[in-house]
C-alpha cells in the first residue's frame, strides 16, 4: 500500500464510498480523503511502515454521509484482486492486532514493540508476530472432470474445489493427499502449483494445487462434505463468487479442459490474477 491509503473496518464490514454514472457503479475501498474525526475514535489503528493506516471501529459506528459499510467478502467478489489487495493487507493486520489484545502465555494486556510490527508482553516479555494460516485448495482432476463439492456449513449451495488447513510437520502435497482422502475417500496425486491469494478472514493464505485421481469412489464425509462429483465445464452446480482463489481455479480448469478438447488435456499451469 502506498501511504495514501486508509482503510477503515467494522467488524468485517469496510467502509467504501460509492461512484460512477448510473448502471456503471464503482466502490472506491480507500478512506483517506475522509476526516479523521468523522468516524468518532477507531478501537485500534495501525500506522503502516509506508505511512498508510489501517483502523477498526465498533459495532455501531455509522457511515458518514456518501460512505457506507459493506462486507468485505462481497467487495472482494465486486473488484478485481488489485484493487482489494491492500484492503486485505489492512484487515489481517486488524485481525491480528484486536485477537493479541492479551498475551497469550500469561494474560497481561500487551504492548507494542517499538521497532518492528510485533506485540511484547510487558510483564513476561513474549512475542506475538502477525500469522498466517496456509491452506491448501486441490483442483483434482479426472479425465475431462473436476472434482467439486459442496460443503455441509454452505446454505447457499454453492460447490468448490476441496480446500484444507496445512497441519504441523506437513507438507503440501501432504495435506491435499490427507483433506481429499479425509474428506470424499478418494486417493490422488498432487501436481504443479497454480496460484496463491491472501484470504484474510481472518488470516488465511490460499495455495492452489493440481492433482490426479489415482482410486477410489467418492464418498463425503457426510460431516464436513456434503455432496461431492466429477463435473465438466458445461454441466457443473453453482460455484464460488468471482474474486476467490477457487473461482479463479476452476475457471482456468474448465478453460483448460475446453481449449484441449480431450480427456487428457492438461490443467494451464501457474494460474494468476487478471
Amino acid at each position: 500500500m502506498s501511504g495514501s491509503h486508509r482503510f477503515c473496518f467494522r467488524g468485517g464490514e469496510i467502509l467504501v464510498r460509492r461512484g460512477g454514472a448510473a448502471g456503471h457503479d464503482t466502490l472506491a475501498l480507500d478512506s483517506a480523503g475522509l476526516r479523521l474525526d468523522a468516524l468518532g475514535e477507531p478501537a485500534e489503528r495501525l500506522t503502516f511502515a509506508d505511512g498508510s493506516a489501517a483502523e477498526a471501529y465498533p459495532a455501531g459506528v455509522d457511515a458518514p454521509a456518501g460512505w457506507e459499510w459493506l462486507p468485505f467478502r462481497g467487495v472482494i467478489g465486486a473488484l478485481p484482486e488489485a484493487e482489494w489487495l491492500g484492503a486485505a493487507r489492512a484487515i489481517a493486520f486488524v485481525n491480528w492486532r484486536t485477537s493479541t489484545r492479551f498475551c497469550g502465555r500469561c494474560g497481561a494486556p500487551n504492548g507494542d514493540k517499538a521497532d518492528e510490527q510485533a506485540r511484547q508482553c510487558p510483564a513476561c516479555g513474549a512475542l506475538s508476530f502477525p500469522r498466517l494460516s496456509p491452506a491448501v485448495l486441490a483442483v483434482v482432476r479426472k479425465g475431462d472432470r473436476i472434482l467439486l463439492a459442496r460443503n455441509a456449513a454452505n446454505k447457499a449451495g454453492t460447490w468448490s474445489i476441496l480446500a484444507g488447513f496445512v497441519e504441523p510437520g506437513e507438507t503440501f502435497e501432504g495435506c491435499i493427499r490427507r483433506e481429499v482422502r479425509e474428506e470424499v475417500s478418494v486417493e490422488v496425486e498432487p501436481g504443479d502449483y497454480l496460484g496463491s491469494q491472501p484470504w484474510p478472514f481472518p488470516d488465511q493464505l490460499m495455495v492452489g494445487f493440481a492433482a490426479e485421481w489415482k482410486s477410489g469412489e467418492l464418498a463425503p464425509d457426510g460431516v464436513e462434505i456434503a455432496e461431492a462429483g466429477w463435473f465438466g465445464p458445461d454441466d457443473h452446480p453453482p460455484i464460488p463468487m468471482h474474486g476467490s482463489l477457487s473461482r479463479r481455479l476452476i475457471d482456468a480448469a474448465f478453460s483448460g479442459i475446453e481449449a484441449a478438447g480431450t480427456r487428457q488435456g492438461p490443467v494451464p499451469k501457474n494460474i494468476r490474477s487478471t
